[in-house]
């Protein structure tokens, strides 16, 4: 006849640990240095297609990196800040010339 000794509770662990028992540390907190074109257009309140012809003619600050648009966020920050002060008229002419700029550019595209 054989005796079974049964093993005590091992203890919880009270902090995340790797494999074997090696404590890690928590992932850090990384600030993101810029918005998506996503996040770009619903901070300006702008649609994402027209968000993307900002950024392609360069009238929004963004990079392209690996065929992504990336926005520096203390790029936009400072060329808000740098918007001259404009009336409701004048808003609404920029936003003219910028869709039939862009018109303009699909045609030669042929899109």
């Amino acid at each position: 006849m054989s005796t079974v000794i049964p093993f005590p509770q091992r203890p919880t662990p009270t902090t995340p640990t790797e494999a074997g028992g090696i404590p890690t540390r928590p992932p850090a907190t990384v600030a993101r240095a810029v918005y998506t074109v996503a996040e770009t257009a619903e901070l300006l309140s702008l649609s994402l297609g027209f968000t993307y012809a900002l950024l392609r003619s360069g009238e929004i600050p963004g990079i392209k990196l690996g065929g992504r648009w990336l926005v520096p966020k203390g790029r936009l920050h400072r060329w808000l800040d740098e918007l001259p002060e404009a009336s409701t008229e004048d808003v609404a002419a920029e936003l003219d010339r910028l869709e039939r700029a862009e018109q303009r550019q699909h045609r030669r595209n042929g899109a």
